[in-house]
């Protein structure tokens, strides 16, 4: 059985997985010589996958597709009324920051204050957002095959992946994944939350089991403040407390404050790195130059890099000890997500946890979610797991 997954965001990839093993994995930016190429941003007609052209890719048994959760009420900020505006944005701070928003609240708040935003509710009738609908059936259509899997657990593809090219997927392991936001949640009570982090139970013949959950909002203020660093440093004040809930049976934590993946993307684009904020990797390289950090009184690129390092290697020591407290029986850790590029920190992992084993994802980015959806596609059909719907949308998730 050939299995394609493709992640139709940035970082847009295929993978193969013939009879349950990973035989290819191919980035859309190597054929179109566009770094970081996100699908979804195509805007001239052409939704073809050049990389199946060029690796001339037959038809597979399987298609799933993975993507961000686009299909909950969507913000549209009226940017230039916000932007550059601080009279403006204030108020739209505290609304968004402080208070924990629910979607009445918002329908609300698009009422009180028509200015700020529009309200959109992209959901068509197969269930997906009309551009990722757009996407899927412009690739099943190249690819040759008729009806297709599309599911949103992107933080689940992430920590999949990372199980499934590890040498421990024969064996209980831990799956850490963390980035600067993945999947839109739609609950009712938290809607348009990011996941940031999250911690699951992976075992073998089995899909990975979520235990931990850390989901944020702070993506619209980087809208709104055009993800300056010394807005983001006021946010910091305003920002509501910390809200724990129990959903799913999976204990979950609703925050406003940025992940620490969204504040390096944030701190390259207020030092100058690029226009994107996707110069992380270059903010990590920075930090090496850092001599005694902003808390030592020296404030410059270098040392603003440093403490943000720093910053992020002990928020993240204090997940992996939560998931090495919830998994007292193993000892083997696999990384996963758009952080775990951050090669600096992960080597102080050993240090700190000298006791564990750790295994990073060897396609850690959004790109290795192909790999996921196609690795749980499988599973499921092998084990009989019911998954047939409608055309064109139907469920992969356990």
């Amino acid at each position: 059985m050939k299995i394609y997954g493709v992640n139709i965001s940035h970082d847009t990839s295929l993978a193969v997985i013939e009879d349950g093993v990973v035989t290819q994995v191919y980035e859309e930016e190597r054929s179109r010589r566009e770094k970081y190429f996100d699908f979804s941003k195509e805007t001239d007609g052409d939704h073809g996958l050049v990389l199946v052209e060029h690796k001339h890719l037959d038809t597979p048994d399987e298609l799933v597709f993975a993507s961000f959760d686009r299909r909950s009420v969507q913000l549209e900020f009226n940017k230039d009324l916000l932007r550059f505006n601080r009279k403006e944005q204030d108020p739209v701070v505290v609304e968004f920051a402080r208070e924990q928003l629910t979607t009445e609240r918002l329908k609300e708040i698009a009422e009180e204050h028509p200015s700020w935003f529009t309200l959109d509710d992209n959901t068509n009738e197969n269930g997906m957002a009309d551009k990722d609908f757009e996407l899927c059936e412009d690739i099943a259509k190249q690819i040759g095959i008729e009806d297709y899997f599309f599911d949103f657990e992107h933080h689940l593809y992430h920590a999949e992946s990372g199980y499934t090219l590890s040498p421990w997927k024969d064996e209980p392991c831990i799956a850490i994944t963390w980035d600067g936001g993945g999947a839109i949640t739609h609950f009712d009570t938290h809607p348009n939350y990011q996941e940031i982090e999250s911690i699951w139970r992976c075992e073998p013949n089995t899909s990975p089991k979520p235990q931990w959950k850390r989901y944020s909002n702070h993506r619209f203020l980087g809208e709104i403040h055009n993800q300056s660093f010394v807005n983001y440093l006021d946010d910091c004040f305003v920002c509501q407390e910390d809200v724990t809930e129990t959903i799913d049976g999976v204990e979950s934590v609703f925050t406003s404050l940025p992940s620490m993946g969204m504040n390096f993307s944030n701190v390259s684009y207020a030092l100058g790195c690029d226009d994107m904020g996707r110069a992380a990797g270059k903010v990590m390289g920075m930090a090496s130059y850092g001599s005694q950090g902003v808390m030592g009184g020296v404030f410059n690129r270098h040392t603003i890099a440093q403490e943000l390092e720093l910053q992020a290697f002990e928020t993240y020591c204090t997940i992996i000890q939560r998931a090495i407290d919830l998994n007292p029986d193993t000892n083997k850790i696999i990384l996963s997500g758009g952080f775990s590029l951050n090669c600096t920190n992960n080597y102080k992992y050993l240090e700190r946890f000298p006791t564990h084993q750790f295994f990073v994802d060897p396609v850690p980015h959004d790109g290795g979610t192909a790999v996921g959806a196609a690795s749980i596609l499988y599973r499921n059909i092998m084990e009989g797991t019911d998954v047939s719907t409608e055309e064109g949308e139907e469920n992969v998730a356990d």
